[in-house]
């Protein structure tokens, strides 16, 4: 009894640590949708040629990149979605090996 009374208690805090997770993913999440179209809108406001782009642009670009992917592996992970295996819709290719073209 005591085993099973333990083990609801690990699941019920386990559940409220995931929901807590998936909330907080969810606020970073929109935090940094605000940063990008702020970052966005001040970037084509900005008087710069798009080759002349300066390299702290680009790095605050590539971090915005990367935390977003960090917060979509978290919201995966916490959803349960990271568990799911994608079918492979891809073409399966067949290689046939010494075959000659006078024999086709």
């Amino acid at each position: 009894m005591v085993k099973k009374i333990n083990e609801i208690n690990i699941q019920e805090q386990k559940k409220i640590i995931n929901d807590k997770h998936i909330r907080f993913y969810d606020k970073t999440l929109s935090v940094l949708e605000f940063i990008l179209d702020e970052y966005s809108r001040e970037l084509s406001r900005a008087d710069v040629e798009f080759l002349e782009m300066p390299k702290n642009s680009i790095a605050t670009i590539d971090f915005l990149i990367s935390a977003i992917g960090k917060v979509q592996k978290g919201q995966r992970l916490a959803l349960g979605l990271s568990e799911e295996v994608t079918e492979n819709i891809e073409p399966v290719i067949n290689i046939v090996e010494g075959l000659s073209e006078e024999k086709i």
